[in-house]
């Protein structure tokens, strides 16, 4: 059997698999290839600021890198604030609003003006009680007006003010390790900032560009055992999860992937090792 090791990081490791399936003969064939531990779908998540805001942290101290989380848990909480131009736009915005809030008010007063004016002609017997009764409609129907231009103009002046910001918690998507934290306490980001990167090496992936005269037609779900130089004594166990149909017209290889069990997360992305599947 070949034996090669690769050195990543100042340390080497080498892994071997070895496909179960009975017990060698002098007949049977085995494929060496390298191969590299990688992340499932899935298991990598990132975070990303769904606003302009100010982050802080749900908790008194905030996540960092190497924590560990839960899917649900909260990670932090974007105060939503204006960027320089919409809070430009707005403050445009607001003496419209203002106009409009304005012309409201005055109807609302005219409109009371003529309540009360009805009020004293039936006093002197000179109106209806209907028309009393129009005025009073009338007098309502502006004073809503008035107060909904109002509420809006108050509203607008919250935002320009930022006396009180949206609140938007995000939580994590997925359980794992933080592996990224890009933020500080307090610090002002924009849309779409990277804030957290959340893996889960509960299950890693080893994948390896087999050549032609390697490849053998291994059925899927072929378990392999695996074992890494790096950590003698140790064994995993892992399955053939994919192999791609497309080869490549130059170097004559294809991909395959095999799905690991990684106890205590001891196997990390990019390490390199040789792989060996034997043959039945």
């Amino acid at each position: 059997m070949k034996i090669a090791a690769v050195r990543l990081g100042g340390l080497a490791f080498l892994a071997s698999l070895v496909l179960a399936g009975g017990p060698r003969n002098a007949s049977s064939q085995s494929s060496n290839f390298f191969g590299k531990v990688v992340d499932l779908p899935n298991t990598v998540a990132e975070v990303l600021s769904p606003a302009t805001g100010r982050i802080i942290s749900p908790r008194a101290t905030p996540f960092t890198v190497g924590d560990r989380v839960q899917k649900g848990d909260p990670l932090a909480i974007i105060e939503h604030r204006l960027n320089l131009h919409d809070a430009s736009h707005i403050s445009n915005m607001r003496w419209d609003l203002l106009q409009v809030m304005l012309e409201a008010r005055y109807a609302a007063l005219d409109a009371r003006i003529e309540r009360e004016e009805a009020e004293r002609l039936f006093s002197l017997g000179s109106v209806s009680p209907q028309r009393v009764q129009e005025r009073k409609a009338a007098e309502l129907v502006a004073k809503a007006e008035y107060d909904k231009r109002r509420i809006l103009l108050l509203q607008q002046d919250e935002q320009i003010q930022a006396s009180n910001p949206k609140r938007q918690p995000l939580a994590a998507p997925i359980e794992g390790e933080i592996a990224l934290s890009n933020f500080t306490q307090g610090q002002m980001i924009h849309e779409a900032t990277l804030l957290f990167r959340i893996v889960n090496r509960k299950e890693v992936g080893v994948s390896a560009r087999v050549s032609e005269s390697d490849f053998r037609p291994w059925p899927a779900g072929t378990i392999a055992r695996i074992r890494f130089d790096g950590l003698p004594g140790r064994g995993f166990t892992g399955r053939l999860e994919q192999i791609l149909p497309v080869v490549d017209p130059q170097s004559r290889t294809r991909d395959v992937l095999f799905r690991v069990e990684n106890p205590g997360e001891l196997l990390r992305f990019g390490m390199i090792g040789q792989v060996e599947v034997q043959a039945r």
